[in-house]
């Protein structure tokens, strides 16, 4: 798997040349790139001319490709599909799946969630991570009294000072959206690349969204974005601008507490889809992976 995250904010050709993407800005000297050492690729300005052979081989690099709109937030993304040997079997176990199964992983999801929360409360130093950990307990199969949005209230009034999630005008919102856009297209591609449906999730089932399966399993993953966005200086800033943004694409690269193990969180997206085709399989929850944010994990 790759590990650059490339950015693209100037107008320039992208081409592909003996596995390589080559890199030509209008007005600067070109550049190369193995296609292997890629992960991510960001298109951010409108001037960007790409050739078909481009966008034919970044899926076999396993490369996630991002377009974005006006607001150069994520519209769009390229990634993988029908890659994984076993596709159509997965796509049965994964219709099949019990509703029972299907309630206490998302029990496990959302326990997951909160205590993330809750680590990112105590690694800045702020108040109430001790309300959520005990919330993180009672979260019932299925999440059958909302702890999730309980926790979230808590967890917004302490995170952030005078912040309402809503206001598209804060530029701590645009930041998390950008960072959260990211990451869904990230584990989207880990969705994929397991051989599970996107479509078809264990908790969100809106029929006019084709990822609900990645929406529900980006949801522990969501405070590491929260916790690079509170790092940033955003009091000096009031668009969300390029220096920004490559700040929170870091996210990608921390590192978090996966069962004992440390892995970024581009790898633990992978791990995660991957654990819960077992999980299924095996019609047990205890095979599940999530991630889980430790102070000694980390640093930024």
């Amino acid at each position: 798997m790759g590990w650059r995250i490339l950015q693209i904010s100037k107008p320039c050709k992208l081409s592909v040349k003996n596995r390589r993407l080559v890199y030509e800005p209008f007005e600067e000297a070109s550049l190369t790139i193995p296609l292997e050492d890629i992960s991510v690729v960001i298109l951010e300005n409108r001037q960007i001319l790409l050739s078909n052979s481009l966008l034919s081989e970044l899926p076999e690099y396993d490369i996630v490709l991002f377009t974005c709109d006006f607001s150069h937030l994520p519209s769009g993304v390229l990634f993988p599909f029908h890659t994984h040997s076993r596709y159509s079997q997965i796509a049965w176990l994964q219709r099949d799946i019990s509703e029972p199964l299907k309630k206490r992983l998302w029990q496990e999801v959302i326990k997951a969630k909160i205590n993330n929360q809750a680590a990112a409360l105590e690694i800045l130093n702020k108040s109430n991570a001790g309300k959520l950990r005990e919330i993180a307990k009672l979260v019932q199969s299925g999440d059958t009294k909302n702890s999730e949005a309980f926790a979230a209230g808590i967890y917004w009034k302490s995170f952030f000072t005078d912040f309402n999630r809503s206001d598209d005008d804060d530029i701590r919102n645009a930041s998390l959206n950008y960072g959260y856009a990211v990451l869904r297209g990230c584990m989207a591609r880990s969705v994929v690349g397991a051989g599970l449906l996107p479509c078809f999730g264990i908790h969100h089932a809106n029929k006019l969204n084709q990822f609900n399966l990645v929406d529900d399993l980006i949801e522990p993953f969501r405070p590491f974005v929260d916790y690079v966005v509170a790092k940033l200086s955003l009091s000096e800033n009031k668009q969300l601008n390029v220096e920004l943004k490559n700040r929170i694409l870091q996210v990608l690269g921390m590192n978090c507490r996966l069962r004992g193990e440390d892995v970024n969180l581009l790898k633990s997206c992978e791990m995660t889809a991957e654990s819960l085709v077992r999980a299924m399989t095996v019609k047990k929850v205890s095979e599940l992976k999530l991630p889980a944010m430790e102070k000694e994990t980390f640093l930024l």
